[in-house]
């Protein structure tokens, strides 16, 4: 069965989109953004682990795209209730396919980025290799960098269709404000939890993080750039 959202229109998010979640096809557009997502989440993520090992990206294939259904499943409720306060009139079906619309935009542009981020991954030196930590830290970076790139495309298209569902560019502005600081929050220390994506090249892989409930997100960020990681 072909899907109702195509790649063109997903990356558009125009009006023919607008009117299918007016019309109340909000289903079939969720199940198509979903598969957009997994699908591109899928594909960076096992970009992004296989400097480590071959072993790490197929963890971080796995693990990127589960990310991303617990991030709907955390944030999804608050969204809901925040886009009722604030009188945008969405109903839930359309508050959460269009988050799912815009993680799926998000990960299609990580989809799209993905040789490049293989590129420097195959030109950086190895785990085993002089300089190993450098190029962990400088990878760690950049592919976070990249993920918030792309959260970043997928929330300007997603204002776009916030701005013809609600009727109001200051309205679709105050929602997605709201969705961009819980969805932004729960999803840095989510990928705190799921991590880690690309594991320290003196350690061993493990598939979940052994020290989840002992730093933040933030925390680790910061000490990876700083070069102060020990």
């Amino acid at each position: 069965m072909r899907m109702s959202v195509s790649l063109p229109t997903l990356c558009r998010m125009g009006e023919d989109l607008v009117q299918l979640l007016k019309n109340g096809v909000c289903g079939s557009v969720a199940l198509a953004a979903v598969v957009w997502a997994f699908s591109g989440a899928a594909l960076f993520g096992l970009v992004f682990g296989i400097w480590r090992s071959v072993g790490q990206s197929a963890y971080s294939g796995i693990k990127m795209p589960a990310m991303i259904l617990a991030l709907v499943a955390v944030s999804g409720l608050i969204n809901i209730m925040l886009a009722h306060v604030l009188g945008s009139r969405l109903s839930a079906a359309q508050t959460t396919t269009c988050v799912l619309l815009s993680l799926a935009l998000t990960a299609v542009v990580l989809a799209a980025v993905s040789p490049v981020a293989l590129l420097f991954a195959f030109q950086c030196p190895g785990p085993g290799d002089p300089g190993a930590m450098t190029s962990y830290r400088w990878l760690l970076a950049g592919n976070t960098g990249l993920v918030g790139f792309a959260g970043l495309v997928g929330n300007v298209r997603l204002h776009r269709l916030l701005c013809d569902l609600t009727g109001s560019k200051a309205m679709a502005s105050r929602v997605l404000l709201s969705w961009i600081l819980v969805t932004g929050l729960a999803g840095c220390e989510l990928s705190w939890i799921f991590s880690p994506f690309l594991a320290r090249p003196d350690l061993p892989v493990p598939f979940l993080n052994p020290n989840a409930f002992k730093s933040n997100f933030f925390e680790y960020l910061w000490h990876t750039v700083s070069g102060t990681l020990m």
